[in-house]
């Protein structure tokens, strides 16, 4: 209770502290998906992974594919009233993506494919989390997570076992990730603690989240921490392909089964959430540039929407 208690206080205090913000990169947006940041998400590259800094909306990180070449992860500031020309960060050096904030805008955890020093990677393609700091306009240098979370691969072992990309939270203390481990037949979403600076063992979802057929990971929560998206593999409910699915947390503490977030939001091609505005109004999401093409590995930018849109009380009534 005391945990919710003090969420529920950082919400309400970040609300306020931000939604004047908004207008910086939600001007226009109402309750039909459009392009967010049309500016600086041209469609021109692959992006996808955008990060709002909670505790400076004026910060945004995400990653970017430019052609063949590995995806980087890029930052833009809000300055003189315009986004600066996005810029690859000082600490993205590898194969990198997913760049997510803890809440005090300080923390910032990513996957990549750089190698763990005195742990190398055996199998044919392993990204592991790992942790850097902003300090005064500079990135600190990344550190990996400890080998209970960051599991490498054996000889012969291949993608996507014990990949890790995504590493949410929304408190700092309790984060969410989706990964392939030995014992199951597809990707699942899990959880950790951080307890006096260590982490706990991951631990799955319960199978309200979590299915024996299909495959999840993304895991995004809603600022409130009501809500769980997750991004979802042809599920028989779908609308094809990767489709956004949302579960309830119930009053006990327990997550409802998940329901596709439907048409709004889904399509025949693959989507994916993204994250809230840190007020929690706004909704993103990634998909096609094109949303005619029948190209499954279409180039994607980033949509935005109202939150209210989504009617997520409706949904699970």
């Amino acid at each position: 209770m005391k945990t919710l208690t003090l969420l529920a206080i950082s919400f309400l205090l970040t609300s306020c502290a931000t939604s004047q913000n908004d207008e910086h990169f939600a001007k226009g947006v109402e309750k039909t998906p459009i392009p967010f940041l049309p500016e600086i998400f041209t469609g021109e590259h692959n992006e996808f992974s955008v990060a709002i800094n909670p505790a400076n909306p004026n910060m945004i990180l995400f990653t970017r594919r430019i052609g063949d070449g590995k995806q980087k992860i890029y930052e833009t500031f809000y300055r003189n009233e315009q986004w600066t020309e996005p810029k690859i960060a000082s600490f993205s050096t590898d194969r990198d993506e997913i760049a997510l904030f803890t809440p005090n805008g300080k923390t910032v955890y990513f996957g990549s494919e750089r190698p763990i020093p005195g742990r190398p990677n055996k199998g044919n393609f392993d990204m592991n989390i790992w942790k850097t700091e902003w300090n005064n306009e500079n990135w600190s240098e990344p550190v990996p997570l400890p080998p209970h979370i960051n599991k490498v691969q054996a000889e012969g072992e291949e993608w996507p076992l014990h990949n890790l990309s995504y590493f949410y939270t929304i408190d700092g203390f309790q984060f969410y990730t989706g990964s392939l481990v030995k014992s199951a037949k597809g990707m699942d979403i899990f959880t950790t603690t951080l307890t006096d600076g260590e982490f706990t063992a991951l631990e799955p979802l319960p199978a309200t989240v979590n299915t024996e057929e299909f495959w999840e990971y993304a895991p995004i929560l809603s600022p409130d921490g009501n809500y769980l998206f997750t991004q979802v593999y042809k599920r028989y409910d779908g609308l094809g392909g990767d489709d956004i699915y949302v579960s309830k947390q119930d009053e006990n503490g327990n997550w409802l089964p998940s329901k596709n977030l439907g048409p709004l939001v889904n399509s025949k091609q693959n989507e994916c959430p993204a994250g809230f505005s840190p007020d929690g109004s706004y909704f993103l999401f990634f998909a096609p540039s094109n949303k005619n093409s029948n190209d499954p590995d279409a180039k994607g930018r980033p949509y935005i929407v109202k939150t209210a849109a989504l009617q997520l009380d409706t949904l699970f009534k």
